[in-house]
């Protein structure tokens, strides 16, 4: 996909799947380019009874494993 042809600014659609307006009408608009380093990403502190690592492949990928406790205990 060519980023550069991608517009700066989209209409907002709704779940109803037409464009949200603000009070006088006009079409609330978003960004589609928003730009951010892995630094700036935000980071979530573990929930209790989780445990989180992080795993690289041969080819130098990173998985992030997330393992849960459920807080409800199956049905019966």
């Amino acid at each position: 996909m060519d980023e550069s042809k991608m517009p700066e600014e989209m209409p907002l659609m709704g779940p109803d799947g037409k464009v949200v307006k603000d009070a006088k009408g006009k079409p609330l608009m978003v960004k589609t380019r928003v730009k951010f380093s892995e630094s700036e990403a935000p980071i979530f502190d573990p929930r209790a009874g989780e445990k989180r690592s992080v795993s690289t492949d041969a080819e130098g990928r990173k998985t992030k494993i997330i393992e849960a406790v459920p807080s409800v205990p199956p049905g019966q």
